[in-house]
Parts: C-alpha cells; sequence; structure tokens
C-alpha cells in the first residue's frame, strides 16, 4: 500500500501506533503482531543513530507496519538520511512558519514538488532496482511530511503552513503547547484542548492531515472526535514502567 492513509479499499483511515524508545526490532515485530499500523523512532529526544533508524525501518516493513521517524530538525541531511534509511512518515518538531515548512518540502520531496537529492540505491528507494523515474515519483506517493505544532506561534501561522504545497500536514505536541500556555502538563486542560481541537479542524478544512502524540486521555479522545488522523498514544518504556510499578507493588517483600 503506497498511501498509508488509506486502507485497502482507498477510504481514508486513522494510523495508530506506538513508540519503541528502546530501539529493539524485536518490539517492533511485537508492535506489527498485535496490529499497530506505525512505529515511532525516536532521533529528536534520544540517543538513536541513522543506523539504527534503518534496522527498526527494515523490521518494520519486514512485519508489515509503518516507520515513523522524528527528526531532531528539519535540516536537509537529517530529512534525506530518514528517508533512504526507510522511513515512510517524517515529523519534524517546533516549525513556527510556512518558510520552515517549505523547506522541510524541498529536502523531502523530488522534483517537481521538492528538490530531494538523487540517490536511488537505498532501502528507501527500492535499492535502485526500478526506473529512476519511477522510483522517484513512487517515493513522493509513499512518503508523508509533518510539521510539529508545539508553540502558540505556529498556532498563530498555522493557516500559512497549511497553505505549503507537498505538506501532508501538522502534527500536534501537546506537551511543549502546555508549557508554552504556562499549563505544563496539564493535558485536561480546556484551552489546550481546544487548541489541539482547533488545530486539527483548521488541518481538515485545509485538506491536510492531522496527528497527535498523547497518552490515552479525554484530550486524546477529542483529538480522535475531531477527526485526527495519526495517533502515537504509547510505547515501550512508558507501558512497561507502569506495568513494572504495578507488579512490584503487587508483590511484596514479605
Amino acid at each position: 500500500m503506497d498511501d498509508v492513509f488509506l486502507d485497502a479499499d482507498g477510504k481514508s483511515r486513522r494510523v495508530r501506533g506506538v513508540t519503541v524508545n528502546t530501539g529493539s526490532p524485536l518490539l517492533v515485530g511485537l508492535a506489527a503482531q498485535i496490529g499497530w499500523e506505525a512505529i515511532w523512532i525516536e532521533l529528536e529526544h534520544g540517543p538513536s543513530t541513522f543506523e539504527r533508524v534503518e534496522n527498526l525501518c527494515t523490521a518494520a516493513e519486514a512485519g508489515g507496519i509503518i516507520p515513523l521517524v522524528r527528526l531532531p530538525d528539519g535540516e536537509r541531511h537529517h530529512i534525506l538520511r530518514a528517508l533512504e534509511a526507510g522511513a515512510r512518515i517524517i515529523l519534524v518538531p517546533m516549525v513556527d512558519d510556512a518558510d520552515y515548512a517549505r523547506k522541510v518540502v524541498e529536502y523531502g520531496k523530488y522534483a517537481p514538488v521538492g528538490a530531494r537529492g538523487f540517490n536511488t540505491r537505498t532501502p528507501g528507494m527500492g535499492f535502485g532496482l526500478t526506473d529512476p523515474v519511477e522510483a522517484m515519483a513512487r517515493a513522493n506517493e509513499r512518503t508523508h511530511l509533518f510539521t510539529q505544532v508545539e508553540t502558540m506561534k505556529s498556532v498563530e501561522n498555522l493557516d500559512e503552513i497549511l497553505e505549503v504545497d507537498g505538506l501532508t500536514g501538522i502534527f500536534i505536541g501537546p506537551g511543549d503547547l502546555s508549557v508554552n500556555i504556562g499549563k505544563t502538563g496539564q493535558m485536561a486542560d480546556p484551552q489546550l484542548r481546544d487548541i489541539v481541537v482547533g488545530c486539527i479542524e483548521k488541518a481538515r478544512a485545509a485538506g491536510k492531515l492531522s496527528g497527535i502524540f498523547t497518552l490515552p486521555n479525554p484530550l486524546l479522545q477529542a483529538a480522535m472526535d475531531a477527526g485526527c488522523d495519526l495517533v502515537v498514544c504509547g510505547g515501550d518504556v512508558m507501558n512497561l514502567g507502569k506495568a513494572w510499578t504495578e507488579l512490584l507493588e503487587e508483590t511484596p517483600t514479605f
């Protein structure tokens, strides 16, 4: 399936994902077996390398799950290397204006949409085994670029960001947004919920997709009710931490 946001019948579908912060291909396979549609590979907050990204993308493709990479920033070499490693969805953090969003498209899409560097001998380009013109066109179709909305400046500039051609959509970071509005970590705050829902509604009206990363809570439900297309709501470290804490509490020393 080239467009990960369409089901086998060509209808829109929500892509659901979890993080694999341990960098374990085994857990990528587990997520795929359980039925998650995507795995989140983290490069902004963490020590992962592009070699690890390639390993996890390979495991994801083998398991039939979508590799999503959150980059440290929107620099050309970061976008290019993640795509060549096999990423299908790219998230660029802290994109506050349309100029930055246009750079993401320039680096992440081949001509005529952008100006991505030519190299077909990579996993993300099928190792150069097909006609390069066809491979580049297919890469443009199957690659999704999201810019993250994490500040009020980004919210204020959202209309212009959503007008950028070649951008799949926006991905909302409620954690940083909560800090930005002076309500750190208050995921149930009505102001934060209204901002998130408003961004999703604007994206839908502009014909763009939207995503969010938050644990199962009323904010996540509000985002899904508003029509959010990509949700990441758990992960290996965060869920194991909760499970192990509960297990320890159930296992007394005497």
